[in-house]
């Protein structure tokens, strides 16, 4: 999961990632080196990622959801939806 240590919907799905104790990984792109952040942006480019990034970026297996999507996330890690 690439983020960024300022943005709410980062935030927002880091806690949901939290709540539903699900084990991640994330870099805040704004924290990280430069060489850092050449890498992350290279790797998003890589999954499909266009010419503008968008943050939070998450990798499930060989998907990626770019944005705060609790459903989509839901979807890929096969948990209940409930509304």
């Amino acid at each position: 999961m690439y983020t960024l240590s300022i943005d709410p919907w980062s935030r927002k799905t880091k806690k949901f990632f939290r709540d539903k104790n699900i084990q991640f990984e994330y870099m805040d792109y704004d924290l990280v080196g430069e060489k850092e952040q050449e890498k992350i942006l290279e790797d998003m480019y890589k999954c499909g990622g266009s010419t503008v990034t968008a943050f939070p970026f998450v990798k499930i297996d060989e998907d990626v959801v770019v944005g705060y999507n609790p459903e989509a996330y839901s979807k890929l890690l096969r948990l209940d939806i409930q509304k």
